[in-house]
């Protein structure tokens, strides 16, 4: 699933790309995506809709519209928004198309049919019916926060962090990556977490996801940009899918475990 500097990349793409267009019609060839179901109220609410911007919250893709209102986006696992003059048949996981008023179109695909497409009548409304996590560039996101957040869980980090209640956006990828970075073993219980090694965390934290955007993301199966393009921080990532290498730190070679059913991947030299 895309993470964090991933849907960051999508958003600023997308926003580049469609701020202003006004969406003329809509096609939908499965209408999965579509989480309230009403296919017809879905496309007039969208209709002759003015796209403002396009921003990031979590791992939401929010499209903020003129007049009033707003479509909502989820990636999960391999959904894709795409820019194209295509007005053919539909590719084979072409699921939504808003045709746009300059000509283009606005393709949502999903070869597994896991992401999802809502209308509402408020973004503001939306975000604060919905229990998200911090954001890790927000002020908010500070060591004293992480602190006595962590000192009334009983929880690994590892699993710590990738709760999106807790802080939003972190997934598997980035998760063991911070970890080694900040030298802490991902099965730490967080009660024992110091202060000091939580200024670290956060610290490490907005590195590597600032790191990630301006790489434009991690691509290691589906992640694509709005232009088809693909993600370069797979090349930066250091101890993340490299079970058996040795750490470029110390030597140690890098080991994997599996908690809650997910691989992490740390330094046992680097991460004690």
């Amino acid at each position: 699933m895309p993470e964090l500097p991933e849907v960051e990349t999508i958003a600023r793409g997308l926003d580049s790309s469609v701020r202003g267009e006004i969406i003329e019609s809509l096609e939908i060839f499965r209408s999965d995506p579509i989480i309230q179901g009403d296919l017809e109220w879905f496309i007039e609410s969208l209709m002759d809709r003015e796209i403002l911007c396009v921003r990031r919250r979590a791992k939401y893709l929010l499209f903020e519209l003129h007049p009033s209102g707003g479509l909502i986006g989820h990636l999960r696992m391999t959904g894709k928004f795409s820019l194209s003059l295509h007005y053919g048949d539909p590719g084979p996981y072409e699921r939504v198309r808003f045709h746009l008023k300059s000509g283009r179109v606005l393709s949502f695909s999903d070869l597994r049919c896991f992401g999802t497409l809502e209308y509402v009548d408020s973004l503001e409304a939306w975000e604060n019916s919905k229990v998200l996590g911090c954001e890790p560039f927000s002020d908010g996101f500070d060591a004293k926060w992480l602190k006595k957040q962590f000192s009334t869980s009983r929880r690994e980090i590892k699993p710590a962090l990738l709760d999106q209640k807790l802080v939003c956006g972190i997934g598997n990828i980035y998760a063991s990556e911070i970890l080694f970075r900040s030298r802490i073993h991902p099965c730490r219980k967080t009660k024992r977490v110091k202060l000091r090694e939580c200024k670290i965390l956060v610290e490490q934290t907005r590195s590597i996801l600032e790191e990630a955007i301006k790489k434009n993301g991690t691509s290691i199966s589906n992640f694509r940009r709005v232009d088809e393009k693909t993600g370069e921080f797979q090349n930066f990532l250091r101890v993340y899918g490299h079970k058996g290498n040795p750490c470029r730190d110390c030597g140690t070679p890098i080991q994997r475990l599996v908690q809650q059913q997910r691989s992490t991947f740390y330094c046992p030299g680097c991460q004690k």
